[in-house]
């Protein structure tokens, strides 16, 4: 029996059969690379919103980062502050921030009361605290710049100082080159006219962007977006996203009955690619894998499988995934599948304390040089506070059993160390008996001296 016939009845048409488009190159610096890189627009739309695990590693990271309520404080001990800075960027575990948080309590004064928090909370009437703080930082992680617009009067009282603060999208932003001393000399919003914004007005904060002639040196002053160093990787993501769509998208059956070798039919060109068509509309899809395909012609069995290139296809796009997250210090084994309990705990830390913690430092820096600027005061800090973030307070007993320990303290300075405030009513507070005041211990009164104020009475 006819081959073409037991398959497909009928008559059979003409059809073209083509590739889908590839993405476009662009030559630059005398290489063709897969996209132009110099756009902060390509991460954006080929990048955070074309490729899922891009998107979704950017918006936990914002989400997480956005979340942490800021304090106004102002440095009371300066040797202090400085081992507070010290001892918070290197911080990776709980004890780590614990000793951090030790130094705070006695480096700052927190000024509860400052007119900037309440621009924090409600910078603008479109956005939220959090809406602006998560747009900020996404922009930075997706382009490597951020900026923020600080609304302030011209005179009065509150000259200079911001009522409202809102965040400018950075591919809008054009900075403007001045001289030696003032390098960047303003800035260029696309939608606010063609007057530069003044310098004090504009909250910049960018990534680290090296650059290799000396014709650069402009460039240096545009932050290096994360995604531009990983342009190719991007790129090969995209098509393998595309490749292993198809694997499934094209699903076969398991195998396939099909003409004995012995028999000689032929049949045209037209007939073959009447036999792809119907075996594509009829045969192939999710709903048809594992199927077997049986014809009534004089047939053998053939087995369908995926090749060892399909094979690497599915390898390769995880491993692509993974320089992803290793891009933003992403916790790997949060790709997997199944991880385990313990590690799940030990990743949602290393987030906060590899991702999260490293943004706010950066743009706590940055508010509190603009913070310094408006107000006019060199001694105010800007400090994200961390304490909100219950992955790094899993030891509260260990630090309460430190604490009950550390004589030299004072209760107030225990009480914000474990997060209370310092008001409270002595008379509801039971304090084990049998414990002295240092100058009983030593017998008699103490040298009042300045450094007195750090030991109870």
């Amino acid at each position: 029996m006819d081959l073409f016939k037991a398959l497909i009845p009928g008559r059979t048409g003409k059809k073209n059969l083509g590739l889908p488009s590839q993405m476009p190159w662009h030559y630059s610096s005398g290489l063709w690379v897969p996209y132009d890189a110099n756009k902060d627009s390509t991460y954006i739309d080929r990048a955070y919103k074309a490729i899922i695990i891009a998107h979704s590693i950017i918006s936990k990271i914002i989400d997480k980062g956005s979340d942490a309520p800021g304090q106004v404080m102002k440095v009371v001990d300066d040797r202090k502050a400085k081992g507070y800075f010290r001892h918070i960027k290197g911080a990776r575990t709980s004890e780590a921030v614990f000793r951090a948080k030790m130094l705070k309590v006695k480096a700052f004064e927190e000024m509860d009361d400052h007119p900037f928090l309440e621009v924090m909370d409600n910078p603008n009437p479109m956005h939220t605290g959090k809406e602006l703080r998560e747009s900020s930082m996404g922009y930075l992680l997706l382009t490597g710049n951020s900026f923020e617009y600080a609304a302030s009067p011209e005179n009065g009282p509150q000259a200079g100082q911001p009522l409202q603060l809102w965040s400018i999208p950075s591919p809008c932003v054009t900075r403007k080159i001045g001289d030696r001393e003032n390098p960047i000399d303003g800035y260029y919003i696309s939608y606010m006219g063609n007057d530069p914004i003044p310098r004090e007005k504009i909250m910049d904060v960018r990534y680290f962007n090296p650059i290799s002639t000396h014709n650069q040196f402009i460039e240096s002053y545009n932050g290096l977006s994360p995604l531009r160093a990983a342009s190719t990787v991007i790129s090969q993501k995209r098509f393998s996203d595309t490749a292993q769509g198809s694997l499934f998208a094209n699903a076969a059956p398991a195998g396939m009955i099909s003409g004995n070798a012995n028999d000689k039919t032929d049949f045209t060109e037209e007939q073959g690619v009447d036999i792809n068509d119907h075996f594509k509309s009829n045969h192939m899809g999710a709903h048809n894998y594992g199927d077997i395909l049986v014809t009534p012609a004089d047939v053998k069995w053939v087995q369908i499988g995926l090749s060892p290139v399909d094979l690497q296809i599915l390898d390769f796009n995880k491993d692509l995934e993974r320089q992803i997250a290793n891009l933003y210090s992403w916790p790997v084994n949060l790709l997997e599948a199944g991880g385990v309990v313990s590690n799940s705990e030990v990743s949602a830390r290393q987030i906060i304390t590899d991702c999260v913690m490293p943004l706010l430092r950066r743009f706590d820096d940055a508010r509190t040089q603009m913070l310094r600027t408006w107000y006019k005061d060199p001694t105010l800090v800007y400090v994200s506070d961390l304490q909100y973030y219950s992955e790094l307070s899993e030891d509260r007993e260990k630090q309460a059993k430190w604490l009950k320990d550390a004589y030299w303290l004072t209760t107030d300075e225990k009480r914000a160390v474990m997060d209370y405030g310092d008001e409270y009513d002595p008379s509801q507070i039971l304090v084990p008996s049998g414990l002295a005041t240092l100058s009983d211990v030593a017998g008699g009164d103490l040298n009042t001296s300045e450094e007195s104020e750090d030991f109870p009475r």
